[in-house]
């Protein structure tokens, strides 16, 4: 929905950053350090598939093997997520420079619901629980609002291309820059208010891939109704200021373009909820 530049901060800053928090707990400095060299391989492995939108392909640690195998080098599961959970996020660590330099980049907008949401923390793209490998790697580490972060994504992963959503450091340009994302408005009758609907229309040209990708970005993060629940804060807003012009001018499409064409060439984001729903009052809204 919103795509992001990379983290300027490298998985090599990173590891040593996490290296100089880390005080020979169980002698897990010595042996976080003696895998530093496969980190950074399994780090430019996870950017070659995540170029390529094949992330879905990389194998998902077994979850509940007992003892549990390691997952690099003498690293344990349990000690990879530690990492990011002691070392990576905690207040007092080195390595929170970037846990807080990422979430700030994100100027208070949640790339995977197109800002609705204020990032509170950050998500793994691919949840530790399942890659944990990955688990302090900053390119597989996204700012999110509590709601994109906690919901039906949580520690779930894509086991198919289509199934993947939208990563923002990596993926196409076309997910951002051609219009999916489609509003619709509906009158109120009776008792029921007017509301906006929201529905996914992926352009005829995209692959089956691609069309997927953003029907399941769509479901997983439940855009249909969150949208809609933010539309509604200010429909009623702009359907007043229709109004009100209309009953001074006495031209009703001319009282629609003043009001929502401004709103309309502001914002840049294509598939945008505010953008998709002003676009919908432009063209279906009728004369009260």
């Amino acid at each position: 929905m919103l795509k992001f530049v990379t983290p300027q901060y490298t998985n090599a800053n990173v590891l040593s950053l996490c290296e100089q928090g880390i005080h020979n707990t169980n002698h897990l400095h010595g042996r976080f350090h003696a895998c530093h060299e496969r980190l950074l391989e399994l780090g430019e492995e996870y950017i070659s598939c995540a170029e390529q939108e094949d992330l879905y392909t990389l194998n998902a640690f077994p979850v509940g093997v007992i003892p549990e195998p390691p997952v690099v080098g003498t690293l344990t599961k349990n000690e990879c997520e530690k990492l990011y959970t002691h070392y990576f996020a905690k207040n007092n660590k080195p390595a929170r420079i970037v846990y807080d330099t990422l979430l700030a980049a994100a100027a208070g907008k949640c790339p995977y619901c197109c800002g609705i949401g204020n990032p509170s923390n950050l998500d793994h793209y691919l949840p530790k629980t399942h890659y944990p490998q990955f688990s302090i790697l900053p390119l597989n580490l996204v700012p999110a609002c509590r709601d994109c972060n906690m919901g039906s994504k949580a520690n779930s992963y894509a086991m198919t291309r289509g199934a993947q959503v939208f990563h923002p450091y990596f993926d196409d340009d076309c997910y951002t820059t051609e219009q999916w994302l489609f509003a619709q408005y509906i009158a109120g009758k009776d008792s029921n208010p007017s509301v906006i609907d929201y529905n996914v229309i992926p352009p005829a040209h995209w692959n089956r891939d691609q069309k997927q990708r953003v029907e399941m970005h769509f479901k997983t993060f439940n855009l249909r109704l969150r949208f809609s629940r933010v539309a509604s804060s200010c429909l009623n807003d702009y359907l007043s200021q229709i109004k009100r012009l209309y009953s001074h001018i006495g031209d009703f499409e001319e009282s629609k373009r003043i009001i929502v064409q401004p709103i309309i060439d502001k914002i840049p984001e294509v598939n945008h909820w505010k953008k998709s729903m002003c676009i919908a009052l432009l063209t279906e809204l009728m004369p009260f």
